[in-house]
């Protein structure tokens, strides 16, 4: 078997895994091929370095490493080892890379030594909803059109070029006087991004409804 194919072959069965999960559930927008394909090397060379030290501290050779040093025929077979452990390995740590991207790991490093006032590559609305912030996980959206706020605490989120959609948990519908309608469970909203009105009125003791709010506006003015 030809050496570069070998060594492609091993570095992106482990790294394709890591990378569709990264562009499923980690990075919020599907990448471009080239992205992909980039991020999938990069993600199986991740995957066969942690492989390689857990090797090391168990005192096991390494069988990867012979790639190196024989450009004839290269047998696979004796790798069968390490490539049915890349596998798995490649699974747990890209749940681990979904864990610090969603906790913003190294943003948080880079603001604290003042880096970057940047947060990433996403948008707000991403950005936003992907936070663990306690002001942005109760929110109140507005229907304009139809006259109704829904209030209650975000569940999940989706996007895509054109739409925005939301999950809400412990969901109270008002009209737009702040008078209580329904009240339910769980209420799902997909609404062009262009049209979309959120506000987020948490503070720290705790939110209040939209009625309150309103005759608190209404005195203030």
């Amino acid at each position: 078997m030809n050496l570069a194919l070998a060594q492609l072959a091993l570095v992106f069965m482990p790294g394709i895994i890591w990378a569709n999960v990264d562009a499923k559930y980690g990075a919020g927008q599907k990448p471009q091929q080239t992205t992909l394909i980039i991020r999938a090397f990069l993600f199986g060379i991740a995957t066969y370095s942690a492989l390689f030290l857990i090797y090391f501290l168990c005192g096991r050779d390494f069988g990867v490493t012979s790639l190196a040093g024989d450009s004839g025929k290269i047998d696979i077979v004796p790798l069968q080892d390490e490539i049915a452990w890349s596998i798995p390995l490649s699974f747990s740590l890209s749940v681990v890379w979904l864990w610090a991207v969603r906790y913003r790991l190294l943003m948080r490093f880079l603001h604290k030594i003042g880096a970057t006032r940047r947060y990433g590559d996403e948008d707000v609305w991403s950005f936003t909803m992907n936070s663990v912030a306690p002001h942005v996980e109760y929110v109140h959206f507005r229907d304009i059109e139809n006259g109704y706020i829904f209030a209650g605490w975000v569940s999940t989120y989706s996007e895509n070029d054109d739409q925005r959609e939301l999950l809400l948990r412990e969901v109270i519908v008002y009209d737009e006087e702040g008078i209580e309608v329904t009240r339910t469970p769980h209420l799902y909203i997909s609404r062009p991004k262009s049209n979309i009105w959120i506000e987020f009125p948490f503070e720290e003791g705790g939110q209040q409804d939209v009625k309150a709010e309103t005759n608190k506006n209404g005195r203030d003015t």
